[in-house]
């Protein structure tokens, strides 16, 4: 009975550090605060060493190969300001139809489309890929800079899509699993 109170304590505790900490504005995990404050009391701990630890998760490069074979078009994507100002220009729904277009472009390398050397530089080539003329292109790439949909890099070798992991979901996929997993584990404990 006495171990039952404890770990509602330890519970409780846990829950209360996770507030401050989100309240502070910093990323927190409860069920690895959780563990390490049962494992301080000599406890064992609930859940297994598995959890990926929010503040360990690695961020994805354009040399990642993490494929993606979707993205989002949100509801609220055409309410995004940098859409609205590319739409109030006189050729704005070319630029936007690019625009995703250059999302869908982006999901082979996490967001990011890469000078590979098919035309002389990176608007060139992104006029072959978009089956766009050059200055459509970097009217496009100029645009959505100034708009910060895209930031260029490299000596403007890279582009990158600002809002890709809004577009993918990619923390919303991590958050569902570790969810998931956190239910199992609950589950089986009971």
């Amino acid at each position: 009975m006495s171990v039952l109170c404890e770990d509602d304590v330890i519970r409780e505790q846990a829950v209360e550090k996770c507030n401050q900490l989100t309240q502070a504005g910093e990323k927190c995990n409860f069920t690895i605060i959780h563990n390490q404050m049962r494992k301080a009391k000599g406890l064992p701990p609930i859940y297994d060493d598995n959890v990926i630890d929010d503040t360990k998760e690695k961020e994805l490069t354009k040399d990642d190969k993490q494929a993606y074979f979707w993205w989002k078009f949100k509801h609220d994507f055409f309410d995004d300001i940098g859409i609205k100002r590319l739409s109030k220009l006189t050729n704005g729904d070319t630029l936007i139809l690019l625009y995703v277009k250059l999302i869908n472009l982006s999901l082979k390398r996490n967001g990011y489309i890469c000078y590979e050397g098919t035309g002389i530089d990176l608007i060139e080539e992104l006029s072959l890929h978009l089956d766009r003329d050059i200055e459509e292109c970097r009217e496009l790439i100029e645009k959505s800079e100034k708009y910060n949909l895209v930031t260029l890099t490299d000596n403007n070798e890279t582009i990158y899509i600002n809002s890709f992991n809004t577009y993918t979901g990619v923390d919303d996929a991590k958050t569902r699993m570790r969810n998931s997993r956190e239910r199992n584990k609950q589950q089986k404990a009971f």
